[in-house]
């Protein structure tokens, strides 16, 4: 989804759950609102900000400032790549050792070492690459007019570049 239109959609949610605020809003001020959500909220999968769009919906009384979408964001990314280690682990992937099934002792290991890894915004690359094949999305930054797009990982909220 081209980042325009994920920021279109974002203020028609916006716009029918806080109609107040949009109420007294002159067409010059939704364009500054309109290009600040573009230049602020990069970073994440169009999923993820729409479902962080629909939890502040659905808890807040009040027109959420940026700083709540990104907090909001930051929080779905999270909960997305612990999920992923949540099926890796119901389905055994940290009991599988190069020569044979391992011990529960040491699955628990290894598990609580990728939740640490993921803690702090590192994923090696043969994770990576395991979690892509439990549904694990890189997310791909919307590109600027003439630019590729550019393939980044998000942990807790980390924007980190994979590949140029």
């Amino acid at each position: 989804m081209e980042q325009s239109k994920l920021i279109s959609r974002v203020i028609a949610k916006l716009r029918i759950a806080y109609p107040y605020y949009f109420k007294e809003l002159d067409e010059e001020m939704l364009l500054g609102l309109i290009k600040m959500y573009q230049d602020q909220i990069t970073g994440y999968t169009p999923e993820i900000v729409l479902k962080a769009i629909d939890e502040i919906i659905r808890t807040s009384k009040f027109m959420p400032t940026i700083a709540d979408i990104l907090e909001k964001c930051d929080s779905q990314a999270k909960t997305y790549t612990f999920d992923i280690l949540k099926i890796m682990q119901e389905d055994g992937y940290f009991k599988r050792g190069a020569f044979g099934e391992l011990g529960e002792n040491q699955a628990i290991r290894n598990y609580e070492k990728a939740t640490m890894w993921l803690s702090k915004g590192i994923i090696p690359e043969w994770l990576l690459e395991d979690m892509k094949k439990y549904g694990y999305k890189v997310n791909t930054l919307l590109p600027d007019k003439g630019e590729e797009p550019k393939k980044v990982g998000s942990v807790n909220g980390n924007v980190r570049l994979l590949e140029a």
